[in-house]
C-alpha cells in the first residue's frame, strides 16, 4: 500500500485555559525535513512534536504550526521582568543605531510576546497544557497520515495503470522479437556469405556458424526481457507491501529503464524500437508518480 508525501491536517482542542490549534502540511522531498513553529509560551513542546512527526513519516518536507488563544481566566497576567528588560535593552540599541527619538513607553512593550505571563500558571496547569498538546498532536498526526494514505491510493491506481501499459509493451516486444529473430539470423547469414563470396574468401561453415553465434549474443534481447519481467513482478509485489519505500521503487524504475534502453540499442527492428519508445513513455509516467511516494 502506497502512502503519499503530500498531506494536510488542521485540528484544534478547547480547554478552560484556552484553545490550541495544530496545522501539519507536507510536500515532496528527497529526505525528511521537519519545521515546527510555535508561540513563545509553547516553544518547549517543539522537540516533542518533531519526534512524533519523525516517527510517523519516512521522508518529505513537513511544516507544523502550533497556535494558542488563551482564555479569559488565563489572561490575568503579570509582567515577566526578565523578558521586558530584554525588550527595553534591544529597543535602546535600535534607537541608538537608527537615531530614533526616545518616545517609547513601557506600556507599548507589554503587548510583545512573552512580556505578560499568566498569573494562573501552576504546576497543575502546566500538566494540563502538556496533556492537551500531546492529545492534539496525536489527533493531528492521525488525520494527516489518513490524508497521505488516501492520496497514496490514488497514486497507486495511477502507477499500476502505467505499469500495465509497460507490461503490454514488453509483451509486444517479446512477441515481435520471437517472430523477427529467425528472419534476422537468416538475413545475417546471407549477408555474411554474400560478403565472403564477393571478396573471394573461403567460407568455412564451422567458422561462419561461430561468428553468427557471437553476433547473435550481441543483439539478442532475451536476457533483457527476462530481467524486465522480473523487475516488473518485483515492483508489483512491493506496491502491495505495507512497508513499501518510494526510494526502492525509484531504484527499480531506474533498473527497468536501463533494460529498455539496452533493448532499443541492440535491436535494429523498427517496430521493436518504436515499442521501446512507448515502453519508456509508460515507465516515465510511473517514475513521475513515484516521486511523491513516501
Amino acid at each position: 500500500m502506497l502512502r503519499s508525501m503530500t498531506g494536510f491536517s488542521r485540528t484544534s482542542i478547547d480547554r478552560p485555559f484556552g484553545s490550541i490549534s495544530l496545522e501539519i502540511s507536507s510536500v515532496n522531498h528527497r529526505n525528511q525535513e521537519i519545521f515546527v513553529k510555535s508561540p513563545r509560551e509553547l516553544f518547549r513542546f517543539e522537540q516533542t512534536i518533531q519526534q512524533e512527526i519523525r516517527k510517523a513519516s519516512r521522508r518529505g518536507k513537513i511544516q507544523v504550526r502550533l497556535e494558542v488563544c488563551w482564555g479569559p481566566a488565563f489572561r490575568g497576567a503579570v509582567i515577566d521582568r526578565i523578558v521586558l528588560d530584554g525588550y527595553i535593552r534591544d529597543t535602546a540599541k535600535a534607537r541608538a543605531a537608527f537615531g530614533l527619538p526616545e518616545d517609547v513607553q513601557v506600556e507599548q512593550l507589554l503587548s510583545l510576546p512573552g512580556v505578560m505571563v499568566s498569573s494562573q500558571e501552576t504546576e497543575e496547569l502546566e500538566k494540563e497544557i502538556e496533556e492537551a498538546i500531546l492529545s492534539l498532536v496525536a489527533a493531528g498526526i492521525r488525520e494527516w497520515v489518513d490524508m497521505k494514505k488516501t492520496e497514496g491510493s490514488h497514486l497507486e491506481k495511477e502507477i499500476l495503470a502505467h505499469l500495465e501499459g509497460l507490461e503490454s509493451r514488453v509483451i509486444e516486444i517479446e512477441n515481435r522479437w520471437k517472430a523477427a529473430k529467425a528472419g534476422a539470423l537468416s538475413s545475417m547469414k546471407e549477408r555474411i556469405i554474400s560478403f565472403v563470396e564477393s571478396g573471394g574468401f573461403d567460407c568455412d561453415e564451422g567458422r561462419l556458424a561461430q561468428e553468427i553465434v557471437i553476433l547473435n549474443d550481441k543483439w539478442d534481447i532475451s536476457e533483457e526481457l527476462a530481467r524486465l519481467a522480473s523487475h516488473m513482478d518485483k515492483f508489483r509485489s512491493m506496491v502491495d507491501n505495507k512497508g513499501v519505500n518510494g526510494k526502492t521503487l525509484d531504484f527499480l524504475v531506474q533498473e527497468m529503464n536501463r533494460e529498455i534502453n539496452t533493448v532499443a540499442s541492440k535491436v535494429q527492428d523498427a517496430e521493436i524500437r518504436w515499442l521501446s519508445v512507448e515502453a519508456k513513455s509508460e515507465l516515465e509516467s510511473v517514475r513521475e508518480q513515484i516521486q511523491n511516494v513516501e
